[in-house]
């Protein structure tokens, strides 16, 4: 058995150990039996209430109750019975995808799961031989379909995990506050007074503090300095000759201040991402990727999730005054929150990370939820198949999110990463908040909602029409035992009585 994330694979596996509990939990206690006895009875109630031109009342309910007895029987041994044993270490986490798109998996052991993996271990479940057929069926159909698509970009996961590192440390969060005062804004101020006119190019360049515009023109971070002491560099008479030299070290250039190799600002604030974070944005943008990452992490937007409301350059956030103009500004934000919430509520960036995890738990719920199924459906093939169809078209829906992440890539791709875009550069989208592309929003919830909800109604649809065309085809091919022993009484008196003809005719000869 495979599982397509390490905590459908726990799930799942806990699944069947309740599973197999309940079943064992209605077969101990008898409760199996109950529906037997219903139907039975319902049989014998039915005969007794058809005509004598029907036929010998005991002749009809024996095969009919035979049929009854038979077809539960098979249902029990092939469909409730647990009979093939797994553990935990013979599921298997499915890395073709992974291996196809070349992205790196951990272990089990060296994932998060590890801990709830190891605690599985040892433990054996059992499963009936036709749902682990369906399960090893299901799943090849769905990794074949999955391997037919192209691999994407994953663009949405990448600004996902970009957006969710924060700047948790204090003494770099302030620094950063420290940098953009006593260099960004003086080198803004100075741009903006000596150049009137800029270009695109240059005011996309300077819109963060670590623009390469101020760090490789003259006359911007060359020539400013911090204005305070810094610790890891040494006070230097030629360079920090107008600051005292209180004993707290020197007072850098801005250059050397954000680009200083391993002691700059700049290289301690990538060691904030994680190293996933890092191969994703190497591989999407190998000649661009520190800016790409450093954008989000010092904007105004991230400096005041992470401290609390005061970001560089634009002050407090949250509005403070009591001026007129501070409240309909909060008014308009206040509704344009609200309505996002409304229309895009489908559509953030943590769906996807949400979706595989109910998916892992809605098969565990259909697995723990076969036996009592079973059991109140009174074994009929028909709940068999509509079980079957349920499991296979979960089992499915990964397809269609890989269909809709491919298609997702795809459009941010030429709608944003193609640098032509209204939001100029794939960077802007990057440390977007997501309400710049309304349209993507409604397509992406479109994509990761509506297309497994349409594919659970047509596979419903044909499930259950199946199954209730196997029931009738069941209830039909019993119709001409029933009848055959319906008849047979009469074919025996016949019988009888053409021999008794015959040796009373031999007689009178």
């Amino acid at each position: 058995m495979t599982a397509d994330s390490y905590l459908e694979m726990v799930l799942v596996f806990m699944g069947w150990l309740i599973n197999n509990a309940l079943w064992m939990i209605i077969t101990t206690t008898g409760i199996f039996a109950i529906p037997l006895a219903f139907k039975i009875a319902g049989v014998w109630l039915k005969v007794r209430e058809e005509g004598d031109d029907e036929g010998n009342k005991g002749a009809l309910a024996l095969p009919r109750m035979e049929h009854v007895i038979y077809v539960a029987f098979v249902v029990i041994m092939f469909c409730a019975m647990p009979i093939q044993d797994i553990d935990i270490t013979t599921m298997k986490f499915d890395r073709t995808r992974s291996s196809q798109c070349g992205v790196n998996v951990p272990k089990p052991d060296e994932s998060g799961y590890g801990p709830l993996i190891a605690e599985f271990n040892g433990q054996t479940a059992k499963i009936p031989a036709w749902w682990y057929l369906v399960h090893s069926l299901s799943k090849g159909v769905t990794h074949a379909a999955i391997a037919s698509i192209p691999c994407g970009n994953d663009f949405r996961l990448l600004r996902f995990e970009v957006q969710h590192t924060k700047l948790i440390d204090p003494i770099i969060r302030e620094e950063v506050q420290e940098f953009a005062s006593q260099c960004y804004a003086k080198s803004y101020y100075k741009l903006k007074n000596s150049n009137p006119k800029l270009t695109a190019a240059t005011i996309d360049s300077v819109g963060w503090i670590g623009s390469d515009y101020f760090l490789n023109t003259s006359g911007y971070y060359d020539y400013y300095t911090s204005t305070s002491p810094r610790s890891a560099w040494s006070y230097s008479e030629s360079r920090d000759s107008g600051y005292p030299n209180v004993g707290r070290g020197g007072y850098p250039t801005c250059k050397d201040w954000w680009s200083a190799s391993s002691k700059g600002l700049k290289s301690r604030l990538l060691e904030s991402f994680d190293t996933r974070t890092v191969n994703m944005m190497k591989a999407k943008s190998p000649g661009n990727w520190e800016e790409s990452l450093l954008r989000w992490l010092v904007s105004p937007q991230n400096t005041h999730l992470s401290g609390g409301g005061d970001t560089y350059m634009m002050g407090n956030q949250q509005g403070q005054g009591t001026g007129i103009d501070t409240g309909i500004k909060q008014a308009l934000s206040g509704l344009g929150a609200l309505s996002a919430q409304v229309t895009q509520l489908p559509a953030f960036d943590a769906l996807r990370q949400a979706l595989p995890m109910v998916h892992a738990v809605l098969l565990m719920a259909i697995v723990v939820c076969i036996p009592l199924v079973m059991l109140f459906g009174a074994y009929d093939p028909k709940v068999v198949v509509t079980i079957t169809f349920a499991m296979f078209a979960l089992i499915f829906v990964p397809f269609w999110w890989e269909l809709g992440g491919w298609l997702d890539d795809k459009l941010i791709e030429l709608m944003y990463a193609s640098y032509k875009g209204y939001t100029n550069s794939f960077n802007n989208w990057l440390a977007s908040t997501g309400s710049d592309g309304w349209i993507m929003n409604l397509v992406l919830g479109a994509m990761y909602v509506v297309l497994p909800m349409f594919w659970f109604g047509a596979v419903s649809w044909s499930g259950v029409n199946i199954g209730q065309a196997l029931s009738s085809g069941v209830d039909k091919a019993s119709q001409g035992s029933q009848q055959a022993g319906a008849k047979g009484p009469g074919v025996a008196g016949e019988v009888v009585k053409t021999v008794a003809t015959k040796g009373a005719s031999k007689a009178k000869k």
